[in-house]
């Protein structure tokens, strides 16, 4: 290789990585969706620690997080699937199966790695049949995914026999390093923080990102440029079903037992983390970074509500207003785009004049 190629690969490398180019990334994230979304985080947590101060403490803050790295996880799935203009209602089902299955393998005398992948392929498979059914179906996936639910829950009951999995070797190495804390955090966070990383790249600088966002955008259109729609369709119901059973696997090696019941739920908020986000309902656009951060609104909200007292079964209230508030905001701020997209078609037709005569000569021709 020349010196002057090398010149111009050190020269492209230190053009990349400058700080005006570093600066102007960061303004494009503060111009984007997520701004907003990342005030009101600060907000509630602004307001919660303000009448109580030990809201703030480590332990506290670990526990918020650990809670949204949970839906955070699966949220990340979501981003991809709404994005599609579709919906999974199994994800709180596909994780508690897969911690079962991983739990029940164990107890068999399975080793825990070889159990810990075997549960990545049941959530596999899970993801695997809501899209296959989808496809040959040609339904909506809220319509499976709702049957799959009821399935997979009760799968999750029939495989446990309705009782808590508890006889784990928990001395394995499996325990130690998925269940324990790393670095003054647990397993969960920096697992929610990998996935949240992976997708944030998967979604926005990769093809498979970009026809996820073309297809919730204009799926006419994407079919014309030969994108597999139903493949495509198939391979993020596979992926949200695997991140599901990814947090399966680490909330496992957690707890050290598996409840049937475990994820019972889970659809609303993780639903809400992605909608929160800034992920909209009639596709074509979405942000991972967004998810993540609505995944720690959930959270703030829930832990907060017992700060103040509240009991746990407001949560589930709080989770549904939320969502309303996020759809009904979107909502509006889409028709606001609209209506100053349709003023600026208007404004800029106004000022094109015909040429060769005024409009009434040419009337009038």
């Amino acid at each position: 290789m020349s010196s002057a190629d090398q010149s111009a690969k050190t020269s492209d490398a230190e053009a990349r990585w400058s700080p005006a180019l570093a600066s102007r990334y960061v303004m494009r994230i503060a111009r984007g969706r997520d701004l907003p979304v990342l005030v009101v985080l600060i907000g509630i947590v602004g307001i919660v620690s303000a009448f109580h101060p030990t809201y703030l403490q480590r332990a506290s803050l670990i526990n918020t997080a650990q809670f949204a790295a949970y839906i955070g996880c699966m949220s990340v799935g979501t981003v991809f699937l709404l994005s599609m203009r579709e919906i999974d209602l199994s994800v709180g089902a596909v994780y508690g199966l897969s911690a079962i299955a991983c739990a029940r393998l164990m107890e068999g005398g399975m080793n825990p790695w070889l159990a810990g992948l075997a549960a990545l392929g049941v959530g596999c498979g899970c993801g695997g049949v809501n899209g296959l059914i989808t496809n040959a179906l040609k339904i909506q996936s809220i319509v499976v995914t709702l049957g799959t639910l009821s399935m997979f829950s009760a799968l999750s009951l029939i495989v446990s026999g309705d009782n808590t999995i508890v006889n784990l070797p928990v001395n394995s190495a499996f325990f130690t390093v998925l269940g324990t804390n790393h670095l003054g955090l647990p397993m969960s966070i920096w697992t929610f923080i990998a996935i949240a990383g992976v997708g944030h790249i998967l979604y926005r600088h990769t093809r498979f990102g970009a026809h996820v966002r073309l297809v919730g955008s204009n799926p006419d259109a994407a079919r014309l440029l030969g994108i597999p729609v139903m493949r495509l369709r198939l391979s993020a119901l596979v992926f949200q079903s695997f991140l599901c059973a990814v947090i399966a696997v680490i909330t496992l090696a957690y707890l050290q037992s598996a409840d049937p019941t475990t994820g019972v739920g889970y659809e609303l908020s993780v639903i809400a983390a992605a909608i929160v986000g800034g992920t909209a309902l009639a596709g074509g656009q979405g942000s991972v970074i967004g998810a993540l951060i609505g995944a720690l609104i959930i959270s703030s909200i829930s832990t907060g509500l017992v700060q103040f007292g509240v009991t746990p079964d407001w949560s589930g209230f709080a989770t549904g207003a939320i969502i309303i508030s996020a759809v009904t905001m979107d909502a509006v701020l889409r028709r606001k785009r609209l209506s100053v997209g349709a003023l600026s078609d208007d404004d800029r037709s106004g000022m094109e004049e015909p040429q060769g005569g005024e409009p009434s000569e040419l009337a009038g021709t």
